[in-house]
């Protein structure tokens, strides 16, 4: 485990094309680099180098029952391509046609799809499950990054394992800073909450973590029900995705969900009589109600704008000496399915 005697020099530099040049460089080399998705910000390795994602592993603090997943360039959006790098395994007739009409309806974009692995695929970035995560990311930088790189690269968010989900360059620095050499700046990301995982090597498919891509979506191109989530784990039981342990994305203060606008202030007051600080997250149609909860941090009002602030919220009030933080988790499908399955798991 990295220490304050072996700590290296973390360098948060602008996400230009030599910047890329040099990221793509060490990735090759065996070193870790974090970049940004339209997601969250991810700490990417070489997918096919085993002592790399070794150390994803170490500076993350992430347990080796929580798998990785891997980002390819655009240019291999197929199970085909897939396949012939020795990432996936041979498909059924019915998980190729299935692959390929979700590719081709959402990649580049927010979506994994978790498939059979394949022979050149590392055990570590399955938790050593016979399956294999992979996404296709929309991000400009991303993909600069891995197509300069030439390889696929493992990226899980470039955090303290379990910490909230960084969605800045800055927030990568206060967790990772002085164990990776190199973060690449390109801005918040725009979406703000992880992929959509999609299982194909079950019947009917899964989503095992919701993301902006909704379920009704998925749906619809298969043309089949979509189930969500999957049997609960056991504590060391490996995970077929990431992000499906019972805590994650949880801030250093608890987090306290609630129905909504008149719970909160209950709680808030039922706070205050026993002398804590509580922080809230409010939509902006709680703003006015909840003027004297202080600190808040306004997460605008629909799926897109709370979701895009969300983790940033989170850290900004975990940062501001409260004892608590206060939300009502939004209700409905797709991105707000999404949202409230974070709060859920920060809460936990």
């Amino acid at each position: 485990m990295l220490n304050a005697t072996n700590a290296i020099s973390t360098r948060l530099v602008a996400a230009d094309a030599a910047a890329i040049r040099e990221a793509a460089q060490l990735i090759r080399a065996g070193e870790l680099v974090a970049f940004p998705t339209e997601t969250v910000y991810g700490l990417g390795a070489s997918a096919l180098d085993p002592q790399a994602l070794a150390r994803v592993f170490q500076v993350k603090q992430r347990p080796l029952n929580d798998p990785l997943i891997v980002h390819l360039c655009a240019d291999a959006r197929s199970p085909q391509a897939w396949q012939a790098l020795g990432l996936v395994d041979a498909l059924s007739e019915l998980q190729t046609r299935r692959a390929v009409a979700l590719l081709d309806r959402f990649a580049p974009g927010p979506l994994t799809l978790v498939l059979p692995r394949g022979a050149r695929a590392p055990a570590l970035l399955s938790a050593g499950l016979d399956t294999v995560a992979l996404r296709v990311p929309s991000h400009p930088v991303a993909q600069a990054l891995l197509c300069e790189a030439g390889v696929p690269i493992a990226a899980p968010s470039a955090n303290r394992f379990g910490h909230v989900s960084p969605t800045t360059a800055q927030h990568v620095l206060e967790d990772l800073g002085g164990r990776i050499h190199l973060i690449l700046d390109g801005g918040p990301t725009p979406i703000g909450v992880e992929s959509t995982v999609v299982d194909l090597c079950s019947e009917p498919p899964r989503v095992l973590r919701p993301g902006s891509i909704s379920r009704e979506q998925i749906a619809q191109v298969l043309g089949t029900p979509i189930q969500l989530g999957h049997a609960k784990l056991r504590e060391s039981e490996a995970a077929p995705a990431p992000g499906m342990l019972a805590r994650h994305y949880a801030p250093r203060v608890p987090l306290i969900l609630c129905s909504d606008t008149d719970e909160l202030l209950l709680q808030h007051a039922q706070l205050r009589a026993q002398g804590k600080r509580a922080g809230a997250l409010l939509r902006d149609s709680q703003r006015h109600a909840c003027a004297h909860v202080q600190p808040h941090y306004l997460l605008g009002e629909t799926p897109e704008q709370i979701a895009q602030r969300l983790y940033a919220g989170l850290r900004a009030l975990e940062s501001a000496d409260v004892d608590a933080i206060l939300v009502c988790p939004p209700a409905g499908s797709g991105l707000a399915e999404a949202i409230a399955d974070r709060l859920r798991r920060a809460a936990s």
